[in-house]
């Protein structure tokens, strides 16, 4: 994965949307994130920075696996969400990674960025511009025929529905370690809430 550390503001060209007041958090934490900045969404790049700390970070839509909507949860704010397709440089996963290039793992490590706009309005368009630059950037290492179209690399989802996701035993056999990662990791958010919203539902019914 190719992520380019800016110093400075990103080139305006091509610049589709932007979200200023913008708060970044990334997982495992870098200290090239977690900051507060301007989100630029570009038909070729997705790129942040931060005037106060005067560091960004700019990377490829092939990089971004997943990019969805979160509208509410109950241990986190509105936000759009990205998982991408290894560690984030300045990460503990990242310096991980380069002391055991040689040695062999099962599990492929991977950053989750999100995103925290201060005018929570902002995030649906948001969301849609990532999807339309995202859709003008395909992967090239791909097939490009007509009849693989329906595998995109850049997947976008606004609500997260796991029988929707995976509709057949022999598509959860074809996901990656990765793959398996995402699904497990967004199956976790999804079972987490509703086991929340249960709970509130059967303490609504108590009271009566």
């Amino acid at each position: 994965m190719t992520v380019i550390v800016l110093r400075s503001a990103p080139d305006a060209t091509g610049t589709r949307f932007t979200v200023d007041d913008t708060r970044v958090v990334c997982e495992p934490d870098s200290s090239y994130a977690n900051c507060t900045g301007t989100l630029y969404v570009g038909e070729q790049r997705v790129s942040f920075y931060s005037s106060l700390e005067q560091q960004g970070f700019s990377l490829n839509y092939q990089n971004i696996v997943i990019h969805a909507v979160v509208h509410s949860s109950t241990d986190d704010a509105p936000h759009l969400y990205c998982q991408l397709d290894g560690p984030f440089p300045g990460s503990k996963s990242s310096e991980n990674k380069a002391e055991s290039e040689d040695e062999d793992s099962e599990d492929e490590e991977f950053a989750e960025l999100k995103f925290y706009p201060s005018d929570t309005s902002q995030l649906d368009a948001l969301f849609q511009a990532m999807s339309d630059c995202a859709a003008l950037n395909p992967d090239t290492d791909t097939d490009t025929d007509e009849d693989d179209e329906e595998h995109a690399d850049v997947q976008t989802i606004k609500e997260f529905d796991p029988a929707s996701f995976i509709t057949s035993e022999e598509q959860l056999d074809q996901l990656t370690p990765q793959g398996r990662q995402v699904l497990e990791h967004l199956e976790s958010v999804i079972v987490a809430a509703d086991a929340d919203n249960s709970h509130e539902r059967f303490a609504d019914a108590d009271a009566e």
